[in-house]
């Protein structure tokens, strides 16, 4: 059996053998025998509104105003593809490409934006990859890491390249609603300069292309590039959330937790509990979630006293990968009243050089220091343990040894503090109804006066953090009057200022008093006072709060 197909000059011509097995793969044609019978004519069995009209694999490449014909592609796991209608679309930009190329990512925005913009106007965007040596591979991450919303093929043996006359990527040749090439040349740009923008509006709108043919200037397609790195702007978010525990025996009411990494990879929190706040019954409880692990164990009581009960607590590691707990001892006399006693507290600790599994004797810390504390110590650039305290700091130099208190501040209370690239320190405390910020170029011996920032506060606590790559996330309650909701904020010019804030929780209730840190793996791993029933951990990436919405 013998094909043939006639141009668009109304010549007959033996079809090639590749392309005698594309036609048998794709068309419907009417054949009759050599001999004395009549000579052989190409019928094409689907009418005009197809894009049916011309050849498969001619060797010459179209002139405007040809037919495309079907257009011969491999989809990205291998299997042969004839696109062959664009009746369905009222126009379809065939966009040739190479993940290769730095003129293909530097027309990424144009054309996604012109994607965007003529898609939901029935024009079909198709990308076509005729670099031999880009795999399947190669060309989905490229089109996945720079969004692309539109399909994406393979044409190795640049058949469809040659047959539309395409030498550089990119480059584009638009096909109106009868398959006939109306535009072919560069991309452009997405205003009215001549390209592919201007050429679709034109046919869109009914008008004559006032430029149907601009030089692509590109990647030669005959000169394949070295593959490159395409980073992924989109990142992967990871959020995972669960209560510590669900209900302890006795122990109705829980707050103000605390976390740590050990060194051996656990995550050691520690919170107080009991039947009110301040109550004679009031418990230091301990919980440790072992490294690869997604439950929390069983929480202990680790502190125990009806006389003098522990309150407030803080839970960290030394660079001697010793852990400690500082906490207040409550010496006011008893009974007291829900909620009170705070006022008259004192500092004890005990450390741990088995990751929290057995600890030392408790301790006065400084003396017994009739002050309250919040959050975590930071580590300073020169090696020292900087650890906030209820309105003034502790600092050590010899990992423990000694400690000393420096710097107090005038106004707020609890504060968290994160030291910057340039050495000065960055500290935000709590207070209604705005939370305050002050600096210290000393190491924190002396603080600026605070100031108020535009960050709303419940005067209830809060929590900061400095992540590797020198972002600040802060946890805090967005409100003026409310310990809901809860959010997490992040500053990427290291707390001048916030972006908005996500919401962790936004039900009614109590949401409050977060702890926060970033542990080895650069998660960020959270704990707060979920309404006074239990202790919730969240852990997540930066992605999660960077990257909201994926292309689709």
């Amino acid at each position: 059996m013998i094909w043939f197909d006639r141009n668009s000059s109304g010549t007959v011509r033996r079809l090639p053998p590749l392309s005698q097995r594309t036609a048998r793969a794709s068309l419907r044609w009417t054949r009759t025998w050599t001999g004395p019978r009549a000579l052989t004519q190409l019928v094409v069995g689907l009418g005009a509104s197809l894009c049916l009209l011309g050849s498969v694999g001619a060797a010459a490449a179209m002139n405007l105003g040809d037919a495309a014909g079907p257009i011969a592609l491999t989809t990205l796991d291998g299997q042969p593809l004839t696109m062959s209608h664009c009746a369905a679309t009222r126009a379809t930009a065939i966009l040739f490409l190479s993940a290769r190329s730095p003129d293909t990512e530097a027309a990424v925005p144009t054309l996604n934006e012109l994607n965007r913009r003529f898609r939901l106007r029935e024009v079909l965007f198709v990308g076509v990859f005729p670099n031999p040596a880009e795999d399947a591979v190669e060309i989905r991450q490229f089109a996945q890491r720079r969004g692309f919303m539109f399909p994406v093929y393979r044409d190795p043996a640049q058949q469809s390249a040659a047959r539309f006359g395409a030498r550089a990527m990119p480059e584009a040749a638009l096909l109106d609603a009868a398959g006939q090439l109306r535009y072919r040349g560069a991309v452009g740009g997405t205003n009215d300069s001549p390209g592919l923008g201007q050429a679709l509006a034109a046919l869109l709108a009914g008008e004559p292309i006032a430029i149907p043919s601009v030089p692509a200037v590109g990647s030669p397609i005959a000169e394949p590039a070295p593959p490159r790195d395409v980073p992924d702007p989109f990142g992967a978010p990871a959020f995972s959330s669960g209560l510590i525990f669900e209900c302890l025996p006795d122990v109705p009411a829980h707050h103000c937790s605390t976390l740590a990494e050990a060194a051996n990879g656990d995550l050691v929190a520690v919170w107080y509990g009991g039947s009110f706040e301040s109550a004679d019954d009031q418990v230091l409880f301990l919980a440790r979630r072992r490294k690869g692990e997604r439950v929390w164990a069983q929480p202990e009581a680790l502190i125990r006293n009806s006389i003098q009960p522990p309150g407030n607590a803080v839970v960290f590691r030394d660079g001697r990968d010793r852990l400690w707990i500082v906490w207040c001892r409550m010496e006011a006399p008893r009974p007291l009243r829900r909620g009170g006693g705070w006022g008259q507290t004192r500092l004890w600790y005990r450390t741990s050089e088995d990751h929290g599994v057995t600890w030392s004797e408790d301790r006065p810390f400084l003396g017994g220091l009739g002050e309250g504390l919040r959050n975590v110590p930071i580590t300073l650039a020169n090696g020292a343990l900087l650890l906030p305290l209820g309105r003034s700091f502790a600092l050590t130099g010899d990992q423990g040894r000694t400690w000393e208190q420096v710097g107090a501040v005038a106004r707020g209370g609890q504060p968290t503090v994160v030291e910057r690239a340039d050495g000065s320190l960055l500290t935000l405390l709590r207070q209604g109804p705005r939370i305050l910020q002050t600096e210290s170029r000393d190491g924190g011996r002396t603080w600026s006066p605070t100031v108020a920032t535009a960050l709303p506060n419940p005067n209830a606590g809060i929590a900061m953090a400095r992540l590797r790559n020198g972002h600040l996330v802060l946890v805090y309650n967005h409100s003026e009057n409310a310990r809901s909701p809860l959010n997490l904020a992040r500053s990427l010019d290291e707390g001048r200022t916030w972006e908005a804030p996500l919401a962790l929780e936004s039900n009614p209730g109590e949401y409050s008093y977060p702890s926060l840190i970033q542990s080895a793996d650069d998660r960020i791993q959270i704990v707060y006072t979920y309404r006074r029933y239990a202790i919730m951990h969240v852990e997540l990436n930066e992605d999660w709060l960077a990257h909201l919405t994926r292309p689709n």
